[in-house]
């Protein structure tokens, strides 16, 4: 993109920048964050001098947001500059920085004539970065001061960094009477290899107090070692759930058999609602098959991201228990057998094949649509015909409306009639299905235009999107005017397909009706013409949904997901 091009693209937001409109400059800036143009910085930098104080923190927000290390000594003048409000938003702005190459302005700003809680914070921003000027910097706060919160920040750059050359310092720190300043060197001196100080730290798991065993385990995974396997099982059994949390961080320090067993017992035991899902993610990405019989009773679970998370880590088991499936398979619930369906469907291999091919004409509802889906899975077209078949047999809507849907998956033509018949169908799902199947399939012609345009007015919102969604694919040039006609009707479920379709279509043509839509008084209209804007992510609706966010019409994460989408879409030319 040329400097013009993109002068002109961002001309809407960045000429609001000399409005004398308050409200329309503030929407402006924090347009001009989310974007994230690192050229916008500049143009941003001259607002710092505003009398008004909620602009220059905005702008100091903005900035942070965009990242420019240009403007890094900028931000850093507010920094402790009296205005404590400014400055606090200061410093959550240069986290957003790559502070690397600007490592000195860092340190200069940290120098000891600043309060203490001041410099820990700026320190705190540089921890992560392994270079001698941070680590002296460390060293001479450690020999200098006495605050604290100082020490505590400088000894756990050396848990991160570990260095035999400030041995000496860490051993008199780690008679401190601040038990976290003792901690943090201790931690230092363990990395060393200091078995004096690895035996304190035994000592410090087993305290009563849970705040002391939540800064240890945090602190060891500032650097996980082997030695620490046996202090990361005490912590896995803790009886605080925050701390049991953070002890998941060491797993990795464990062979696969033994992360297995622990994994294993813990998950028998584990009733804590906050740390189960936790712990589920963490064994499901361990692919091993020595955790089957934990995620084979998950697949009845009540719970339906409990029973997706089983399926997905028995597919990651990959056909190593392919045979344990088929086996037992008869002898299974109706539950656990549905499920297992569509893991087979995962795994693949003619075993797998085999089992879901068997069930394809099952009397059971669900048990024919998941082996239909594991079919689809399974990518097996040699199953054509046979479903094609049933296609023309099936009374049961849903499972004909699944049956149209991994049709269209499996792709090719022959199948093309079957889903056309589709479209007469009394069942609102069967239709949609068939109207999406078409457009997979990749039919173009006219006369299957013609078949799928009455769909447009389907008493159905659903099929009425998918016929949009698949005229627009086929290259019907009549589509967007019939949406955005339709986005004007007094029926809300016609506009609110509309806005849903536009959204879906992704034509930047519909973005001016989605902004109109905006002022629509019908929840589900609304919703949909914001999630549409946020899909086409166009610079000429960021200020509008702006506008809109700060009416708290919808929840704040809402919105945010929404605008989210903008500064991807800024990067593209």
């Amino acid at each position: 993109m040329t400097r013009e091009h993109e002068a002109r693209r961002y001309a809407g937001i960045v000429d609001r920048l000399s409005s004398r409109d308050r409200d329309e400059k503030l929407l402006a800036i924090v347009a001009l964050g989310i974007l994230r143009v690192p050229g916008h910085a500049d143009q941003l930098v001259d607002l710092l001098s505003s009398p008004d104080e909620e602009i220059v923190g905005s702008v100091i927000d903005a900035l942070g947001k965009i990242g420019n290390p240009r403007s890094v000594k900028y931000v850093l003048e507010f920094v402790g500059a009296g205005r404590a409000g400014l400055a606090d938003r200061a410093l959550n702005a240069l986290s957003g920085f790559e502070l690397t190459p600007v490592l000195d302005q860092i340190l200069r700003a940290a120098d000891e004539d600043k309060p203490p809680l001041l410099r820990r914070r700026l320190l705190s921003l540089v921890s992560h970065i392994r270079d001698p000027r941070v680590a002296a910097t460390m060293t001479e706060i450690m020999g200098q001061t006495q605050d604290p919160g100082l020490l505590v920040e400088s000894a756990m750059y050396f848990v991160r960094y570990p260095s035999t050359e400030r041995h000496l310092l860490l051993k008199m720190l780690g008679n401190n009477g601040q038990w976290e300043v003792a901690m943090a060197a201790q931690l230092a001196l363990s990395r060393l290899g200091d078995e004096g100080a690895r035996s304190h730290l035994k000592r410090l798991a087993k305290s009563p107090a849970h705040p002391i065993r939540m800064a240890l385990v945090q602190g060891l995974s500032r650097r996980p070692m082997i030695e620490d396997r046996e202090l990361y099982e005490i912590f896995c059994h803790d009886p605080h759930p925050q701390v049991r949390i953070a002890a998941i961080a060491g797993l990795p320090l464990f062979k696969a058999d033994e992360r297995a067993r622990i994994l294993a017992e813990w998950l028998g035991r584990e009733r804590d609602e906050t740390v189960q899902p936790v712990l589920l993610r963490t064994a499901a990405a361990e692919t091993y098959h020595g955790l089957y019989p934990e995620f084979f009773r998950l697949l009845s679970s009540a719970v339906p991201a409990h029973r997706e998370l089983a399926v997905q880590a028995l597919v990651g088991m990959g056909e190593s228990i392919i045979d344990r499936i088929v086996k037992s398979f008869p002898k299974l619930p109706m539950a656990a057998r549905e499920q297992l369906l569509l893991v087979a469907g995962g795994i693949g291999g003619e075993t797998a094949k085999k089992l879901v091919r068997e069930h394809l004409g099952d009397k059971e509802r669900w048990m024919r649509i998941n082996a239909m889906e594991a079919m689809a899975r399974l990518g097996a077209r040699e199953a054509l015909p046979l479903l094609m078949e049933m296609a023309g047999r099936e009374k049961d809507p849903w499972v004909k409306a699944s049956l149209l849907s991994v049709l269209s998956r499996l792709g090719g033509t022959d199948q093309i009639p079957v889903c056309e018949a589709g479209l007469e169908s009394s069942d609102a799902r069967v239709r949609a299905n068939a109207v999406e199947a078409l457009a997979k399939l990749g039919v173009r012609d006219r006369d299957h235009q013609k078949r799928i345009e009455p769909m447009l007015r389907d008493p159905n919102d659903r099929v009425r999107v998918n016929a949009a969604i698949a005229l627009s694919k086929m290259g019907d040039q009549t589509v967007m005017p019939t949406l955005i006609a339709m986005a004007k009707e007094p029926t809300k479920w016609l506009r609110s397909s509309a806005a849903f379709a536009l959204g879906a279509i992704g034509d930047r043509e519909g973005v001016p009706t989605l902004i109109a839509l905006l002022d629509d008084r019908e929840d589900v209209v609304y919703r949909n013409a914001l999630e549409a804007l946020g899909k086409i992510a166009d610079i000429r609706s960021l200020i509008p949904i702006l506008q809109e966010k700060a009416k708290d019409r919808l929840p704040a994460d809402f919105f945010a997901a929404i605008l989210s989408k903008f500064s991807h879409q800024a990067k593209q030319p």
